[in-house]
């Protein structure tokens, strides 16, 4: 019972656009079927935030207020006629953007991810170019020691964010990087290393964050230096 109160509370702090550049009947998709609650939380943002949709069509619907959910790859809206939280079918969109509470735009596409596993994903643009860094925000639902939630229910599983780095190129594809001085390092050629690293340093960049970490390879692209795939 708590757990359909609070999603019921979740659609009642959806808002409704301020501008109806779009229609409903055109987002094709299936009511949200509530996730489990545990510790942590499914979705990228804890709320409702104002974005917009690319279509395959090239249509763009905007105004709208969304969730993507890190759980399940899937992106979330409120439909007001519907009264209902709608999980857009992925296969009708290019991609999506949204604000996040620090008026950020974040902007992301959906791209055939061909290494492990042979999907489609909603990959986050970093930084876009020649060489784009994406990241894949996904969360998972792990085992953790028990514990009581806040109604008292013993639980032991949580989400957790086990977010992916990737370099991408149309030609080559994807390499994994891990967001740090020394994974980056990692991504070219031995010999070049040593004048990133200190072209890393001179800028006066310490990479301790994503937002640093992104911040270096704008520096190490735009002296030209090519990652090795």
């Amino acid at each position: 019972m708590l757990f359909l109160v609070w999603s019921f509370t979740e659609t009642l702090c959806a808002q409704e656009p301020t501008n109806r550049n779009w229609d409903a009947q055109k987002i094709k998709g299936i009511r949200l079927f509530p996730y489990p609650t545990y510790e942590g939380s499914p979705f990228l943002t804890d709320t409702w935030r104002p974005g917009k949709l690319e279509f395959a069509t090239g249509d763009i619907a905007d105004s709208l207020f969304m969730k993507y959910s890190s759980y399940k790859d899937e992106l979330i809206y409120y439909n007001k006629e519907a009264a209902a939280q709608i999980n857009i079918d992925k296969e009708n969109l290019i991609g999506f953007t949204f604000t996040d509470a620090d008026g950020r735009t974040r902007s992301f596409r959906k791209q055939h991810f061909d290494n492990s596993a042979k999907s489609e994903r909603y990959f986050e643009i970093l930084s876009s170019g020649e060489t784009s860094l994406l990241a894949f925000r996904k969360v998972e639902l792990v085992a953790t020691s028990a514990y009581h939630d806040m109604n008292g229910v013993l639980k032991n599983m949580a989400y957790n964010p086990l977010y992916q780095f990737y370099f991408f190129s149309p030609e080559k594809g994807y390499t994994f990087v891990r967001p740090s001085q020394s994974g980056l390092l990692a991504k070219f050629d031995t010999p070049l290393q040593k004048p990133i690293k200190k072209l890393i340093r001179k800028s006066k960049i310490k990479i301790d964050s994503e937002d640093s970490f992104v911040q270096a390879w704008q520096v190490v692209e735009k002296a030209g230096y090519k990652v090795r795939f």
